[in-house]
């Protein structure tokens, strides 16, 4: 199989171009799950969950694979396979630049892809189990990743890689590195790509700084993750995403080196800490983070609504759909954990 490089030069679009693909995604997006439902769900039992996914747009999959699995092991098998039918059919109805555009975002999860496949290989987790966890969204499809489960080594795995971007990592799994550093360099190569994407129109602009902004989300959230945890600041260095807006690698560093209370004096000035200022002070680890992935969310639906025709409304489709996802999983996952509903709920992103 022919497997290009992670990133194509994507130039410009003309509005024209996304009018089709725009008018379906509205339609996808009224097919979300209300923000008032999830209190309904909130309170309900783990069983009465899935009857309520089973009267929704996960009806399909509830039924696929309810004589199958049942409880949490149903809903987190029929969330995957919904959200790669829903990406799937981005791609599918999309062309030109466009299509090239939505697939370059999508091409994460040919990364959750082979962290699956790869992790399933080295923990010899049964192919069924590591099937049901893959999301065929990006470059490489269903029939790629059922070859390379085939596979009897890592090494093998990896050899099919060659001359791609993605090789590197693998070569140094091989080389028995830790997955987390295995994981932090595949993210790494992916958002590099898009990163460097040139952008000649200013829609495309925006794309590539909600692109940046996303790397700053992420790169704050591994430094209060890490920080709490004790971890130093050269650990913390070593899973920063380059090519953030604002938080750059010296940013990083920086800010990797205070003490907790400082860390988050210092985050006053940032782009994102207007969403979370009058909240952060004394609130939990899981709170903030879904505070900031709230904001972000917030950030990109509202510029979409400034370039109706462009990959903007798509890019928030993309993310309001996979906040649907979390959401979802958060909420099984605390009903089976016993959780009570305050915990659950401050863990939800609901826009």
């Amino acid at each position: 199989m022919d497997m290009p490089g992670i990133f194509k030069r994507l130039i410009g679009t003309k509005p024209s171009e996304w009018a089709y693909v725009v008018s379906r995604v509205r339609v996808m997006s009224r097919k979300l799950i209300p923000a008032e439902e999830y209190n309904k769900m909130l309170n309900m039992e783990l069983d009465e969950v899935i009857r309520f996914l089973e009267e929704s747009e996960y009806k399909k999959e509830i039924d696929e694979l309810g004589f199958k699995y049942q409880g949490l092991t149903l809903i987190d098998y029929a969330l995957s396979l919904n959200l790669s039918r829903a990406y799937s059919k981005l791609i599918r109805i999309s062309k030109g630049t466009p299509r090239d555009l939505i697939s370059a975002y999508l091409r994460r999860y040919d990364i959750w892809n082979i962290m699956n496949i790869v992790r399933g290989k080295m923990f010899n987790f049964p192919s069924e189990e590591i099937e049901a966890t893959l999301i065929y969204a990006g470059e490489y499809d269903e029939e790629f990743c059922k070859s390379l489960m085939l596979k009897e080594t890592i090494e093998e795995i990896a050899k099919t890689f060659e001359g791609t971007p993605f090789y590197p990592a693998l070569e140094k799994i091989v080389r028995v590195c830790p997955m987390s550093e295995f994981e932090d360099d595949l993210y790494k190569i992916y958002y590099n790509g898009l990163a460097g994407i040139k952008a000649e129109t200013l829609d495309m602009k925006y794309f590539i700084d909600f692109i940046k902004m996303e790397v700053d989300i992420k790169n704050i959230k591994t430094i209060l993750r890490l920080k709490a945890d004790g971890a130093s600041a050269e650990e913390i260095m070593t899973k920063i995403i380059p090519r953030g807006l604002q938080i750059s690698e010296d940013e990083a560093r920086k800010l990797a080196a205070l003490e907790w209370d400082e860390l988050i004096k210092s985050l006053e000035g940032y782009w994102f800490w207007e969403g979370i200022k009058d909240s952060v002070e004394g609130a939990s680890l899981s709170k903030i983070e879904a505070m900031l992935d709230r904001l972000w969310a917030k950030k990109v639906l509202s510029k979409s609504h400034s370039f109706p025709l462009s990959v903007l409304p798509v890019m928030a489709f993309i993310l309001l759909k996979k906040l649907e996802i979390d959401n979802l999983r958060i909420i099984a996952r605390g009903k089976a954990a016993g959780l009570d509903v305050e915990n659950i709920k401050e863990q939800l992103v609901i826009i």
